[in-house]
């Protein structure tokens, strides 16, 4: 769609170095938004959300404002969020090529909260809003860290209850390369991963 010059907030007359000056502001962003070689920037905490075809979703990379940022905190405050009149989730990143968005797309050297977790006492895996599976299922898209948790934040010895869970979090191994990794329910991180399943762009 075009956009009128009164739209623009020029007058139809004398606006020449107007429209220059706008094409050089145009032109220096479009420069910030670059990275090196011609590639864009990858999206960083609070950056605009980003959509993604394959899932018809958006994807937003978030700072944690609660008191620990644990799992449930980043629950909750991606729950809080809605854009395009679609309220957030954690992410659910269940297929590779899902993973491979995020990687392309986002900056992943700091560890950020995703929509997995772990429920101890049945030893099974679940993403928010979907059923639970077993950890061993082979048609599972996964990909985890070794080790697969922390090795001092694992379940503890007759863990159960609605409480007795592990939170799945992207363990960085560079700014473009993360895998998941577990960590018992009261770790804290700094950033969440929200996913908004408007269904289209």
């Amino acid at each position: 769609m075009q956009t009128s010059p009164q739209r623009l907030g020029f007058k139809a007359a004398g606006c020449g170095w107007r429209v220059g000056r706008l094409a050089g502001i145009v032109a220096l962003l479009l420069s910030l938004c670059m990275g090196a070689g011609g590639a864009w920037a990858v999206s960083g905490a609070d950056d605009p959300p980003v959509y993604n075809p394959a899932t018809k979703s958006y994807f937003q990379l978030l700072r944690g404002t609660g008191l620990h940022n644990t799992w449930q905190g980043a629950l909750e405050q991606a729950r809080a969020q809605v854009y395009r009149g679609v309220r957030g989730r954690l992410a659910v990143i269940d297929r590779a090529e899902t993973h491979e968005f995020i990687m392309e797309n986002f900056d992943v050297s700091r560890e950020m909260w995703v929509g997995l977790r772990y429920w101890c006492e049945f030893r099974m895996l679940e993403w928010v809003g979907l059923r639970p599976y077993s950890p061993t299922d082979p048609n599972r898209f996964q990909f985890w860290h070794t080790p697969w948790s922390r090795d001092d934040q694992g379940c503890l010895p007759g863990s159960r209850g609605a409480e007795a869970f592990m939170g799945v979090y992207y363990q960085p191994l560079g700014k473009r390369n993360a895998r998941w990794q577990a960590v018992r329910k009261g770790k804290g991180f700094g950033q969440l991963l929200v996913e908004f399943p408007t269904g289209a762009e």
